[in-house]
């Protein structure tokens, strides 16, 4: 019993000192894409590889810190309907987020305007007629459905970190699409939120 917890400690401890990589990876692929859209130039090969790093390594590390529950929300000896009750709601919010995502991956269609090399035209209809950031949006619903199911406290300080980094990101993109499309973006932006309704319909 002493060796399972020591070995569960120690992966927690992994979690913490691996996750600030992919935190500063993140950064600095926000910092390179801005240095592309200012110049009017569509992300390069490299600036996309690491914006794929950061995106799938925060996945990886917040299901990793979920797997083990790093800074639980209570002891592994207590509550055991609450740790099935937190990972059958985290479970439910996981699946919307699949649905999410098979439809984001449905209209983007190709590989080369998912990494952002070839914005050859603006998609607005199927899930991008309710929001302009789907893929976006299904990641974040990921990662806090990871944290209700991994009760755990830094996944959810993850995915803050991540909702964070990434609006910055797609702040900064907004310009470039702006700048690319010109009005037709603009029309697009003004019937259809950046995430979900409910927030366009609060800023009101």
């Amino acid at each position: 019993m002493n060796n399972f917890i020591a070995y569960v400690q120690l992966n927690r401890n992994i979690v913490i000192l691996i996750s600030p990589i992919f935190i500063l990876i993140g950064i600095y692929s926000i910092f390179k894409a801005k240095k592309n859209y200012e110049s009017h130039q569509r992300r390069s090969k490299t600036t996309s590889a690491l914006c794929v790093l950061y995106h799938d390594g925060f996945v990886a590390i917040a299901s990793y810190s979920a797997v083990f529950s790093t800074w639980p929300f209570f002891e592994e000896t207590a509550f055991y309907e609450m740790n099935l009750f937190f990972f059958i709601l985290g479970a439910s919010i996981g699946f919307s987020s699949i649905i999410l995502y098979i439809l984001y991956l449905f209209k983007i269609e190709l590989i080369a305007r998912a990494l952002g090399l070839n914005p050859d035209r603006l998609i607005t209809d199927g899930i991008f007629h309710k929001s302009r950031n789907p893929g976006s949006l299904a990641r974040t619903i990921g990662l806090f459905s990871l944290g209700l199911c991994g009760r755990s406290f830094y996944t959810l300080l993850l995915t803050l970190i991540w909702v964070i980094l990434n609006h910055y990101y797609i702040i900064i993109e907004e310009k470039f699409l702006e700048s690319t499309f010109g009005d037709i973006y603009m029309n697009y932006c003004s019937f259809t939120p950046r995430y979900v309704r409910i927030i366009k319909l609060l800023k009101k």
